[in-house]
């Protein structure tokens, strides 16, 4: 793998607490998410994680090349039915920080 860089791109990091009950429903959406998402152009990574500690916890991280890259995912359908099928779920409590974000690494 030869490394390559990007001078800046957006980064979004988020954690959400689903009620107890749905945090199977929230874990197989996420994980349908990461699928749907990751080969989409300008994605840089994504990623879905349930929290060791509460399994209720799940953190995602994404970054994107550029905010029309951001846009476009935003705006697609398969993130539209995704978004939708999570607020039907109880969702307790969400974070989200969207960041401009410099000098990081790629392996490619």
């Amino acid at each position: 793998m030869s490394p390559s860089t990007t001078d800046s791109f957006v980064s979004i990091v988020g954690t959400y607490q689903v009620d107890p009950q749905d945090t199977a429903a929230f874990a197989n959406i996420a994980a349908h998410s990461v699928l749907a998402t990751v080969n989409k152009p300008g994605c840089l990574y994504y990623t879905a994680s349930q929290d060791l500690a509460q399994a209720n916890v799940f953190h995602l991280a994404e970054g994107w090349a550029t905010q029309a890259d951001l846009d476009a995912h935003l705006a697609s359908r398969d993130f539209n039915d995704m978004l939708e099928q999570a607020l039907k779920l109880r969702i307790l409590d969400r974070e989200i920080h969207v960041s401009q974000s410099h000098g990081r690494v790629l392996m490619s």
